[in-house]
């Protein structure tokens, strides 16, 4: 079954063809390899490393497991940050069996209440040797590549400005810093740029359509250098370690801007680790590629989420999808299915009985977001802890010296105009 859908006003792409296990795919050049197996039916992707659950895209920000795959023979590759071409091999791992039928999921039914495998038989002589070397084989995270990748250059290198992520903030502060004659450069881990904008469809997306295209600009006119695909994978004092296409690198710039963003709201339900069970943000990145997440679907915003949720309910309407969709304000109760959701049980305030059951294949939850601190904390900012996650303490955008914050990270709404005055203000005090 097909869940590929056309956007309206969606540019013109050009089509490829991938394999996931050996079966043909339909692809479009340069999408997320995850965009394409979704839009071609495939969810469940993966399976948990001990019990062998079906896993599927959860995040698609490289923050989850449940799009793990072996592609052109490279193991654990997260597939949302990975782009299609010609010929692009995608193949299950950690399986007995396949990736529909795994045998080794007997595991996790004839240890239903979970399983310390390290414990399992001690004591007995013979047996838990032999059960720790059946525990190794069957876990894990797929086998080895073939052959060793060549050595890629590494290099040490100052800059001035270092902006950490190219969604709305990043490119803000980028374009206002490059404005004041800073020379900037920006890394993120993504595909494109855009960050959350990318999740929000059509006429969702026009707020932020004038910051896209003036960093567009300025990355074509060469005033801001952007590398996409290459992360910032620590920070040692002043220097940030990336690594990407070009190697590894430690930069060290005058001012590091972070501006890393927010991690999507995850609830405790019941069946949260269900293939189809998404965050909203996850459902609108798919639908920006043209894939349709379900054929009926569910979106729940909880007290504190949003935008993503509702956008998303809005662009599929507008756009007059094939679909059913169901908006509800309240909170997941239990999910159910095990490859795929079936069912979702809602608590729901519009209710009479206060919880009802919906027929479904998909689940998108707009739970409130945390900032993602990790980079924060390792240059030494102020955390405090809340419901959501670890917020990030700031001082008008400092977080030690020569690291700034900007954006969700340090609270900033995530909204065009908020963010657009927040980078106008940092970049006068860099």
């Amino acid at each position: 079954m097909s869940f590929r859908v056309a956007m309206p006003g969606a540019p013109a792409v050009t089509m490829v063809t991938i394999t996931l296990d050996g079966e043909k795919v339909e692809a479009r050049r340069g999408e997320p390899v995850a965009a394409a197996l979704v839009g071609g039916g495939h969810l469940a992707l993966a399976r948990s490393p001990k019990f062998h659950r079906p896993r599927g895209p959860s995040c698609v920000r490289g923050a989850c497991d449940g799009c793990l795959a072996r592609v052109d023979g490279v193991p654990n590759v997260m597939t949302c940050l990975v782009p299609c071409d010609e010929g692009t091999e995608v193949v299950s791992q950690n399986t007995l069996g396949s990736r529909e039928v795994d045998f080794l999921r007997v595991t996790d039914w004839f240890f239903p209440q979970g399983m310390n495998h390290h414990e399992l038989f001690a004591g007995v002589p013979g047996v838990q040797q032999v059960m720790q070397a059946f525990a190794r084989r069957v876990a894990g995270l797929g086998r080895l590549p073939k052959s060793a990748a060549p050595a890629r250059a590494a290099q040490r290198r100052e800059l001035d400005v270092l902006v950490v992520g190219a969604g709305p903030s990043g490119m803000a502060v980028a374009l206002a810093a490059s404005a004041r004659g800073r020379s900037v450069e920006v890394v993120d881990e993504g595909l494109a740029v855009g960050g959350g904008a990318l999740a929000l469809a059509n006429d969702e997306r026009a707020p932020f359509r004038a910051l896209l295209a003036a960093f567009d600009a300025a990355v074509a006119a060469n005033t801001i250098r952007l590398r996409l695909r290459t992360p910032a994978t620590g920070i040692f004092g002043a220097d940030v370690l990336v690594a990407g296409p070009e190697g590894a690198e430690v930069l060290s710039a005058r001012a590091t801007v972070l501006a890393t963003g927010a991690h999507d709201g995850v609830l405790a339900f019941e069946g949260n680790d269900v293939p189809g069970v998404m965050s909203a943000r996850a459902g609108g990145f798919f639908l920006g590629h043209g894939a349709l997440v379900g054929k009926r679907i569910v979106v729940v915003v909880p007290d504190g989420g949003g935008p993503f949720g509702e956008a998303f309910a809005r662009a599929v309407t507008a756009a007059k999808l094939p679909c059913e969709l169901t908006l509800v304000r309240g909170e997941p109760v239990r999910v159910g299915g095990a490859s795929r959701v079936k069912s979702v049980v809602v608590r729901d305030a519009a209710a009479a009985s206060g919880e009802r059951t919906l027929k479904a294949d998909a689940l998108l939850v707009d739970a409130e977001r945390a900032p993602a601190y990790e980079l924060a904390e390792q240059v030494g900012a102020k955390l405090v802890h809340a419901p959501r996650g670890f917020v990030v303490a700031t001082d008008d955008g400092a977080l030690a010296p020569r690291f700034w914050g900007a954006g969700e990270l340090v609270g900033t709404p995530f909204d065009a105009e908020a963010l657009r005055r927040e980078a106008e203000a940092l970049a006068a005090r860099l």
